[in-house]
């Protein structure tokens, strides 16, 4: 497929009632879109994309009961204790695994709390547009699931701050600037700190980017790597039950 027809989409269901956040790129990893929109705003957005690939950060399926079945917890390269971790998806077990905090998606709908159910839907009503689950070789329109912070971990090699700090905002956004994203230089924040703004309080806006603007930078720019360099890319968790992806890093230390 031609791409420069292809839009790379993230997409955080953080935001406003009845809105979600998301960030669109182009082939060149420069930032088309990014912020809030309602489903309106989406289908319109999404009417533009000829061919879109997305990326979200929350869960796109049920747990399958892949960490029950004791053959497969055995074949893990980190192989669970015996009677736990069981109830989980074995992405979000492998998540714990590198040291991320997760979601525990259960096997029925009513069991999960009112923001998994939300997410579930979404994700339902992405397949209804279209959207099949990456990789789908020819189709249009193709969806992954990504987990921020093990994004940006992927991408920095370290531990990486809290994204509510200002430290960890600054720190995904360095590595956004890294890997080729037309962000603002975050460095530019300390230049605009001055001993009278301090003293009233006034600290520099416009620079930083919102945590959930964030997330969906860093989905978006997922789907890219996983769209131009498949082989790259790292999937946890199995196939069947659905992968998280984590982008592949082109920053060198």
């Amino acid at each position: 497929m031609d791409l420069s027809q292809t839009r790379f989409i993230g997409i955080d269901l953080g935001g406003t009632r009845g809105s979600f956040t998301c960030a669109i790129l182009d082939e060149n990893r420069r930032i088309q879109f990014r912020g809030e929109v309602t489903q309106e705003d989406w289908l319109a957005k999404l009417g533009e994309c000829p061919i879109a690939i997305a990326a979200i950060t929350s869960p796109t399926n049920l747990n399958e009961g892949v960490m029950a079945d004791k053959a497969k917890r055995s074949q893990l390269t980190v192989p669970p204790p015996p009677k736990k971790y069981s109830s989980m998806r074995q992405c979000e077990y492998e998540l714990l695994t590198r040291g991320f905090s997760t979601t525990r998606m259960a096997d029925r709908y009513e069991s999960c709390s009112p923001a998994l159910q939300r997410a579930l839907r979404f994700a339902s009503n992405l397949a209804a547009q279209g959207f099949q689950r990456w990789p789908a070789p020819g189709a249009e329109r193709q969806l992954m699931e990504v987990h921020a912070d093990a994004a940006f971990g992927q991408l920095l090699g370290a531990k990486l701050n809290p994204v509510k700090t200002l430290e960890g905002r600054i720190q995904r956004q360095l590595l956004l600037q890294e890997e080729h994203l037309n962000v603002r230089d975050p460095m530019i924040f300390f230049e605009e700190i001055t001993r009278h703004k301090m003293l009233i309080g006034q600290m520099p806006a416009g620079i930083l980017i919102s945590p959930v603007e964030l997330n969906a930078l860093i989905a978006a720019y997922t789907a890219w790597s996983a769209y131009t360099n498949p082989t790259g890319v790292t999937r946890l968790g199995d196939v069947n039950e659905g992968h998280i992806i984590l982008p592949s890093p082109t920053r060198r230390i």
